[in-house]
C-alpha cells in the first residue's frame, strides 16, 4: 500500500503542474488500448491552448472550465468550479471572473494561491472576485500529506461557515479542484459515476477527450478512481458507501461532524 501511495503522489505532482496529465500503471496500458502513457500525455498536451479562438466550438463556460456542480445531494445554483478568475496564465481569468459575477458567487475557495499571491495578481482590486469572501489555501500537491489534509479540512469549514453560491478553483480547475470536488460530491451523496463524469468534463473542455473513448476510460481508471480510493483508504470505490466513506475520511482529517452536516445542508439548498 505504501508503494501505491508513493506512485500516486509522484503522479499527482506531475499531473498537477502540467497542462495535461501524465499517467502511470504501465502494465494496464495495453489492456486499455493505450500503448504508451507518455505518448498519451504528449498528445493531450498538444491539444491545449490559451487562445480562445482555438476552442471555437466551446461556450465561454467551457473555455473557462466554469460549471455548476449538480451531482446528487447538491442543489442548483449553489456550488461551482472553474479555472482561476484571477491568474492570467491560462488566459481564462477574465471570462471566469465575469461568469462568477453572473452566477453571483459569494464565497471563493482558492486551492492554489497563498493570500499574498492571490491579492497580488495584476488588476486584482478591479475584479468581482476581490469584492467577495475568499480563502487562499495554497494546497500541497501531495494529497496524502498532512498539509493537504489540513487545508482540505479548512476548505470544508470555510464552506460550512460562509454562504453560497460557492466557487472552488485552482489554476485550470482540473486537478486540485477535481479532487476536492470529488470528496465534497461523495460526502453529499454522489455516485462514483457522477463523480467521474464531473471530473472528466475538464478533460473534454481542455483536450476534447470524449466520453466512451479509450482515453476517457483510461483517465477515469488511473486518475480519479485511483486517487479517490487512496484518499478514502479503500481498494475499490464501488465496493463502499461513498457517502459514509467520505464522511469517515473528513472526520479523520479533522473536520467536525457538525461542519460536515452544515455543508450537506447548505449544498443541498436547505
Amino acid at each position: 500500500m505504501k508503494k501505491i501511495f508513493a506512485v500516486l503522489i509522484i503522479l499527482f505532482l506531475f499531473f498537477s503542474v502540467s497542462a495535461a496529465p501524465v499517467y502511470s500503471a504501465e502494465k494496464n496500458e495495453k489492456k486499455s488500448g493505450i500503448t504508451s502513457a507518455k505518448n498519451l500525455y504528449r498528445e493531450l498536451k498538444q491539444r491545449f491552448s490559451k487562445d480562445r479562438a482555438y476552442y471555437k466550438n466551446l461556450s465561454d463556460e467551457g473555455f473557462a472550465n466554469f460549471r455548476e456542480v449538480s451531482t446528487t445531494g447538491i442543489g442548483r445554483g449553489i456550488l461551482y468550479r472553474s479555472s482561476s478568475p484571477i491568474n492570467d496564465w491560462g488566459n481564462r481569468h477574465l471570462t471566469a471572473d465575469n461568469l462568477s459575477r453572473l452566477a453571483k458567487i459569494k464565497t471563493f475557495v482558492n486551492l492554489v494561491d497563498d493570500y499574498k499571491k492571490m491579492t497580488g495578481y495584476k488588476n486584482f482590486s478591479q475584479t468581482y472576485y476581490s469584492t467577495q469572501k475568499a480563502i487562499a489555501l495554497n494546497f500541497d500537491l501531495k494529497f496524502m500529506s498532512k498539509d493537504f489534509q489540513n487545508k482540505l479540512a479548512r476548505a470544508v469549514k470555510f464552506i460550512a461557515d460562509n454562504e453560497p453560491p460557492y466557487l472552488i478553483h485552482c489554476n485550470l480547475g482540473k486537478d486540485r479542484t477535481g479532487l476536492v470536488c470529488a470528496v465534497i460530491e461523495a460526502v453529499t451523496g454522489a455516485s462514483s459515476e457522477e463523480i467521474a463524469e464531473d471530473f472528466m468534463l475538464s478533460f473534454y473542455n481542455y483536450f476534447s477527450v470524449m466520453p466512451g473513448s479509450k482515453e476517457y476510460e483510461f483517465i477515469v481508471s488511473h486518475e480519479i478512481r485511483s486517487f479517490l480510493a487512496s484518499m478514502l483508504g479503500v481498494k475499490n470505490i464501488d465496493d463502499v458507501n461513498l457517502y459514509l466513506a467520505a464522511e469517515k475520511y473528513l472526520l479523520k482529517i479533522g473536520v467536525a461532524s457538525e461542519d460536515i452536516e452544515k455543508v450537506r445542508k447548505k449544498l443541498g439548498g436547505e
